[in-house]
Parts: structure tokens; C-alpha cells; sequence
């Protein structure tokens, strides 16, 4: 059994390293089985670790997901995924899908 704290902590120390792609493993790890996603905080964590290494589609999902779970308090989420409004797929569809 894993210490809660002792994986934040080590997911922060990667993160402050440069290597968010870790911590995305260690909060993923975290979020197993936990619906709630520990009332969005991990959400909101792995929203922020994506959108450290670019990938803005998965950052707006964790963010929209640390919002379902906590929409009051998790405004960092509804501020960012306010900011990632315009992060779509349309680029990836055809001209009739769109």
C-alpha cells in the first residue's frame, strides 16, 4: 500500500524536475478506482501535467473532469478549461464531419 502523501509529494518533486510525463503516471496511478478522483484534485493535477507537455486535449478532459467532481471548489479548472475553450478536434475531421 502506497503513503498518499508520500506519491504527491514525489509527483511534485517531478514536476518541479521538468518531468510532468512521470507525475501524470504517479497521479494516474493515484486515480485508479477512485471516481471521484479524490474530489477532483487529482483531475485537476493530471489536467495541469498535460498541459505542461502539450497535450491541450487531455488537459481540457482532466480539467472538465475535476470540475464534474467539484465544480466549487476546483475554480482553477473552470478558469482553465475557460482558457482551453477553443481546444477542439475540427482540425481532425473532414470538411462533411465538421
Amino acid at each position: 500500500m502506497h503513503n498518499f502523501n508520500h506519491l504527491e509529494r514525489r509527483a511534485k518533486d517531478l514536476i518541479a524536475s521538468g518531468n510532468a510525463a512521470d507525475a501524470i503516471k504517479i497521479y494516474l496511478f493515484m486515480a485508479d478506482g477512485d471516481q471521484s478522483l479524490d474530489a477532483g484534485y487529482l483531475g485537476e493535477r493530471l489536467g495541469e501535467c498535460y498541459e505542461k507537455i502539450g497535450d491541450l486535449h487531455a488537459a481540457k478532459y482532466w480539467y472538465g473532469r475535476a470540475v464534474e467532481e467539484n465544480p466549487d471548489v476546483r475554480l482553477t479548472s473552470v478558469a482553465a478549461r475557460q482558457r482551453l475553450h477553443e481546444v477542439s478536434i475540427n482540425a481532425l475531421l473532414s470538411d462533411a464531419e465538421k
